[in-house]
């Protein structure tokens, strides 16, 4: 696990445990001070880390269509859900923004790490 993806988890972690009331105090070398907080933390790194849940079957990823009202957040692959509209047509979960309508993205996964565009056309097609 790189720093980076440890420092996202503490982060989840700060977000998740703080608004529990969970004691967030540690010592000089990052170890919580609070036995239930330690615990809690160990269990959500169990759970968020390497070895932890993950997604079952193949990751979606978005990309914003060019010229859309959304196209100057980004130009690079995220990964996203579809699920229900927390309110209109915002159906895409994930990216920049959080949510967006379908007619935003255009829908890839992955083959062999290089993304093919689920709609057939060839990835410099946008």
């Amino acid at each position: 696990m790189t720093s980076l993806d440890l420092l996202g988890i503490t982060l989840g972690f700060q977000t998740w445990a703080e608004p529990r009331g969970y004691d967030m105090a540690t010592d000089a070398e990052g170890t919580f001070l609070n036995l239930e907080t330690r615990s809690a933390w160990l269990g959500y790194l169990a759970a968020h880390g390497e070895d932890g849940c993950k997604p079952v079957g193949q990751q979606l990823y978005a990309r914003m269509r060019p010229g859309g009202r959304y196209a100057h957040q980004t130009d690079k692959l995220f990964p996203v859900r579809v699920g229900k509209a927390p309110y209109d047509d915002y159906v895409v979960h994930g990216g920049p923004g959080g949510v967006y309508a379908l007619r935003d993205v255009h829908f890839f996964v992955l083959v062999d790490g290089k993304p093919m565009r689920l709609d057939g056309k060839p990835i410099n097609a946008r």
